[in-house]
């Protein structure tokens, strides 16, 4: 709240729950379709339903502090390249965006 002074509880709520790092703690697709925030918006006859499951078995990887700073430097880089402040890491392991696309 301190940080969105003047935001609506709820959307600070739905917020706090998408914003959640373990996958586990992280509220589901269809608890935020059915959360307050979007009670104008959702209506359950009219949601797009995935043809085949996403994969995310990416989020099951052990990540410690310097790789997990490589991956958000590397997601945010595919939306802005010039924030980079030097050149891709090169390495044998699957980006976080190489696994989305796979």
């Amino acid at each position: 709240s301190r940080q969105f002074p003047g935001a609506p509880s709820v959307a600070l709520d739905l917020l706090k729950k998408t914003l959640q790092i373990h996958p586990q703690k992280r509220i589901t697709v269809d608890e935020a379709l059915r959360h307050p925030f979007f009670s104008k918006l959702h209506c359950a006859d009219d949601e797009p339903v995935a043809q085949k499951p996403f994969d995310f078995s990416f989020e099951n990887q052990k990540l410690d502090r310097p790789r997990l700073q490589e991956l958000i430097w590397e997601e945010a880089s595919y939306f802005r390249p010039s924030c980079l402040p030097v050149g891709p890491r090169r390495n044998k392991t699957k980006s976080s965006r190489a696994l989305h696309e796979a």
